[in-house]
């Protein structure tokens, strides 16, 4: 995967608010582009405010490509997504009806993952008010600790 590889976001980073603070990337330089990844399902993680991608035969899952990261906001969210994700490829449809290979956060598989559906927009009344605090908080500790460290900020 190199660094032009685009990225598919499911989660918190669908959420521009969101995306700038942890890409530290203007907005007005990236491409975002609605897209699907077919057979997967997007479930809260249990006792936390963010979902993983897990396979799902027959459920369709709506997120965004992200195109144009630049290598220091694509490091960026690497730290913000932490240990938690290994950066994968995925096939996915675009909104023009073709398939592309694109990277993604995929689980590790270290946390329970609840049988709860994510939703962005329920996600963005009910969790992002106390979430954005923590995502600037950590985002400060982006080049000065590891994500070890880091995660005593979150």
């Amino acid at each position: 995967m190199g660094q032009a590889c685009a990225l598919f976001a499911f989660g918190t980073l669908m959420d521009t608010e969101v995306l700038q603070l942890v890409s530290g990337q203007p907005l007005d330089h990236l491409r975002l582009e609605p897209a699907t990844v077919a057979d997967h399902a997007r479930r809260w993680v249990a006792d936390d405010h963010y979902p993983v991608l897990i396979a799902c035969p027959g459920t369709c899952t709506q997120g965004l490509i992200i195109r144009d990261l630049g290598q220091e906001a694509m490091n960026r969210i690497i730290f913000f997504e932490g240990d938690e994700f290994t950066l994968r490829e995925i096939q996915v449809e675009r909104s023009d009806g073709l398939e592309e290979q694109v990277c993604y956060f995929a689980d590790n598989q270290r946390k329970l993952v609840s049988d709860q559906e994510w939703q962005l927009a329920h996600w963005q009344r009910t969790t992002k008010p106390d979430t954005l605090p923590r995502v600037v908080r950590y985002m400060r500790c982006y080049g000065m600790m590891s994500i070890a460290e880091a995660d005593a900020h979150w």
